[in-house]
């Protein structure tokens, strides 16, 4: 998923009697700066003044397999010759634009009486049970971008409806947070769990890799990265890629957008290889991928991905530390792409500490140092009563030395108070990803009806 280009249909309704060539002006420079921001429009080139008239550009706008639709009252239009097409598209996602009034304008002899329109439609659509967003701004950048975000989080939460994640396995070690309820996540994200595929089967499609693969590719990240000489002696790395083949065919096969395994402790004790290198390298192919079977920060992270235009992501553990900020650090899942520029990688040996019995665990880790800078970071968890709540807010990440065992690590510092941050922390388990995409989750939120836990955060009509 490198790629991200919502689509958008928009159609201007205006009143028979009223001028609205000024209005359509600033549509088209509106469409302008959406274009630039990669969404792709789609737009009826002329006011529509008669109910039939705009049914009829919804219908064939609907063929279009659209993310959005934008209605744009480009003056004062009846209600009723707007609201009643709308019933065709009711259950999609519409942000209605509206155009405030200027003296400037009004002076210039430009009266829009958009900004009237909006509010009675605005109202009207709340009573009537529609879900929609509404804006009013002229075509600048500021508005454009409020725009822009609320169309990300509609092609999200559509991605989403279509995703179907792999899970193999189910939780490790009792995290009781990494539980869900299939059909929970289907009535709000729309999301298929594939659970048809267990540990034994992943076993044997690691046997029908052909040699052949394993050593191009084993070749391929030698150049790389540094490779630890214990993990070619013992087995680990060719292992690793074997397994990491092996998922990547499986997730193919069957069109997984994004995977967890059960890590602990099938791969780790028994299967003598845990997951760490392959999931990393899975990840940085735009694969999401999770361990220890947490399919809720797996949603996560295939959420924070596709409101992040494909930037560098992570999921790892999160520690409140007495000395300030959080410690963030993982046992093994560290994608490539979140390493400081131009450094090179190191594969190490997995610690035995990861198995069961603290001595027979095999796999490879990937040690680096972090890339500083701002992050979103974030989780999404079910609610008692079966609803999802999604915790997130901005901050800083700033990499410090391994810990222990050669894992990665850094220290997150929220831009909240870290007191409040960690008592609304709901697992062990969080996302980041290198950009600000808070409102664009806020949007996302409002869409799908999971409530937001932020700083600053207001439900949006």
């Amino acid at each position: 998923m490198t790629s991200i280009k919502p689509k958008v249909g928009i159609v201007m309704a205006s009143h028979v009697r009223e001028p609205s060539d000024f209005s359509l002006g600033l549509i088209r420079s509106g469409i302008d700066l959406l274009q630039k921001q990669h969404i792709e429009v789609y737009f009826e080139e002329s006011p529509l003044t008669k109910d039939q008239d705009i049914r009829q550009a919804i219908v064939e706008m609907k063929s279009r397999d659209l993310d959005a639709y934008i209605i744009c009252p480009g003056n004062w239009i009846e209600p009723p010759v707007l609201c009643h097409p709308l019933e065709e598209i009711r259950g999609e996602n519409i942000l209605l634009w509206g155009f405030p009034e200027s003296m400037k304008l009004i002076r210039n002899g430009h009266f829009l009486g958009s900004h009237s329109a909006f509010t009675v439609l605005r109202n009207a659509l709340n009573q009537m049970g529609f879900r929609f967003r509404g804006i009013q701004g002229f075509p600048e950048e500021s508005t454009i971008e409020c725009i822009a975000d609320y169309l990300r989080a509609a092609w999200a939460t559509r991605y989403l409806k279509r995703a179907k994640l792999g899970l193999i396995g189910y939780c490790s070690m009792g995290i009781y947070t990494t539980c869900f309820d299939q059909q929970k996540i289907r009535n709000v994200f729309g999301t298929e769990i594939d659970s048809s595929a267990d540990s034994y089967i992943l076993y044997k499609e690691m046997e029908k890799i052909p040699t052949s693969e394993i050593e191009t590719a084993v070749h391929d990240i030698s150049r790389r990265c540094d490779v630890d000489d214990s993990i070619r002696e013992d087995g680990s790395l060719e292992t690793s890629i074997r397994m990491y083949l092996a998922l990547k065919k499986m997730a193919f096969n069957n069109n997984w957008v994004g995977l967890s395994v059960k890590c602990q402790h099938e791969f780790s004790s028994y299967l003598k290889c845990t997951a760490c290198l392959p999931l990393s390298l899975l990840t940085d192919e735009g694969i999401m991928c999770t361990d220890e079977g947490d399919v809720h920060a797996l949603i996560t992270m295939s959420v924070m991905r596709s409101l992040s235009d494909g930037e560098a992501i992570y999921f790892g553990d999160i520690y409140r530390l007495s000395e300030g900020g959080f410690l963030m650090d993982h046992c093994g899942l560290s994608p490539h792409s979140c390493s400081k520029q131009d450094q090179r990688v190191r594969l190490l040996a997995q610690t035995p500490r990861i198995s069961k019995d603290g001595k027979t665990t095999g796999g490879v880790i990937s040690s680096y140092l972090f890339k500083e800078g701002f992050v979103t970071i974030g989780r999404i968890e079910n609610q008692r009563d079966g609803s999802y709540q999604f915790h997130f807010s901005k901050g800083r990440v700033k990499p410090i030395k391994s810990i222990a065992y050669g894992w990665s690590s850094l220290i997150f510092t929220p831009e909240e108070d870290e007191e409040w941050f960690s008592e609304n922390q709901l697992a062990n388990h969080y996302i980041f990803v290198y950009r600000d995409i808070k409102n664009r989750i806020t949007e996302f939120c409002n869409i799908t009806g999971v409530k937001p836990v932020t700083y600053g955060t207001r439900v949006l009509h």
